[in-house]
């Protein structure tokens, strides 16, 4: 009981240790951004270009199918799709996250989590320079989102709580299970279609399984519905929470159990 209680005690510094690390992660995840780009003129703002003429084409014609108003189809779905691009991203690196970092996991002593906290502050950095289109609809549309717009700090924050204990599962299994990355991307692209990021909640019924188990449907609206300039459905609240709970659990479990094999599995 002492030794799990020693165990329990050493994973907990070494998360406040990596936290305490702030400037180290988000000054590595500064440099994987500017290493990227290093030889173009504008940088990452090359994707929120590509991504602001998908969500504009992709607008005016699934506005049309879905026989919406394009003033408010376009703001929906540009910002559902910023929002999932920081889902995706995450999720996708996760899975080779140590695998890719592996001569750091074995050269120097190193906090896992520490690599991790530089891949969540890189697709976070990536995220707000995406924002810009958030920012070009409400300019175009003159959007107005009022003081409601302030919960979408907290709701960000349960989000990426949320993405940070899946990643912490997620990291760990994909460095002892290979087939864990092309798993995910599947997964990914099947949640593209299955969130509502193209269609608006309210096309189907309230009580259909494919919103009610699908907690990216939640984590979208308690940042999306604020940018819009309404709340957040209570539900979105207590199912985000809820997750949290139960994958930071897991994802404490699993990370005193195995952490410790992560360098021999790279």
């Amino acid at each position: 009981m002492s030794q799990q209680s020693s165990n329990n005690t050493y994973k907990s510094r070494e998360l406040l240790s990596a936290l305490a690390a702030y400037d180290l992660w988000f000054y590595l995840a500064w440099l994987d951004i500017r290493l990227r780009y290093r030889r173009s003129k504008i940088g990452p703002l090359w994707i929120t270009i590509s991504m602001a003429v998908f969500c504009v084409l992709l607008g005016a014609v699934y506005s049309q199918l879905w026989k919406a108003d394009i003033a408010e189809y376009l703001p929906f779905l540009s910002v559902g799709y910023v929002m999932w691009m920081l889902f995706s991203s995450m999720l996708a690196d996760f899975p080779n996250l140590y695998v890719d970092n592996a001569s750091f996991l074995k050269d120097i002593k190193i906090n896992p989590l520490t690599i991790l906290f530089r891949v969540v502050a890189r697709n976070v950095l990536t995220f707000l320079h995406n924002a810009l289109i958030i920012v070009g609809i409400y300019l175009y549309f003159k959007i107005v989102p009022g003081i409601v717009v302030l919960l979408v700090f907290p709701g960000l924050l349960l989000v990426l709580l949320n993405l940070v204990a899946i990643g912490v599962s997620l990291s760990i299994i994909g460095a002892r299970f290979r087939d864990i990355t092309q798993i995910t991307l599947s997964v990914i692209q099947i949640l593209f279609f299955v969130t509502p990021i193209m269609y608006f909640p309210r096309l189907v019924k309230s009580n259909s399984w494919v919103l009610a188990v699908n907690p990216f449907a939640y984590y979208l609206d308690l940042v999306r519905s604020p940018l819009l300039g309404s709340s957040p459905a209570p539900r979105s609240w207590i199912a985000a929470t809820l997750t949290l709970v139960l994958l930071g659990i897991f994802a404490a479990w699993l990370y005193e159990r195995k952490s410790h094999r992560i360098q021999f599995w790279v």
